[in-house]
């Protein structure tokens, strides 16, 4: 039996959605992930936590995902994203685009940060059954829009996208 390499769970504590990214950081869990945060946006909330203690690596497309939600907090003028437990080669992926200006990365620290009420269970979210051009687009063009040295970066990946959303 194949397993999804990210494993994106939630859970809501007073005003804050906790998020525990799992594994790969990768455009699989992207889709659930913006799909989960715009709903509870929907709702009120306005502070996300991403914990990301038990995330190996992330790809471009979760952090233009990250980068959107920001994004999209500052446009409401309320609360933030903020990033806990980073490894040192996930806080140089983040710094390398210039998100460490967009939104709060804590590196790991000695002591591990846990949601608000330990014990509580975080619910996994459903899996996306394959990935959406569009979440991968706009997490690309959020990346661009927050540094535009990323433009050079992502632009024949961009192009790509952008061709395909044309036709």
């Amino acid at each position: 039996m194949a397993t999804s390499p990210v494993t994106v769970s939630v859970a809501c504590f007073d005003r804050e959605v906790w998020v525990r990214i799992e594994g790969r950081g990768n455009f699989q869990g992207s889709g659930s992930l913006k799909k989960f945060v715009h709903a509870m946006i929907q709702r009120g909330y306005r502070d996300f936590i991403i914990d990301l203690a038990a995330c190996d690596h992330m790809d471009s497309t979760f952090m233009g995902t990250l980068t959107g939600i920001s994004q999209n907090l500052r446009e409401l003028g309320q609360g933030g994203l903020r990033t806990l437990n980073v490894s040192p080669r996930n806080v140089e992926l983040l710094e390398n685009l210039g998100l460490n200006f967009l939104f709060s990365v804590e590196p790991v620290g000695a002591e591990l940060k846990l949601p608000a009420e330990e014990g509580a269970e975080l619910m996994a979210l459903p899996p996306e059954s394959g990935p959406e051009k569009e979440v991968i687009l706009a997490a690309h063009e959020a990346l661009v829009a927050a540094n535009p040295i990323n433009a050079d970066r992502f632009r024949d990946v961009l192009g790509y996208l952008q061709q395909g959303a044309d036709k």
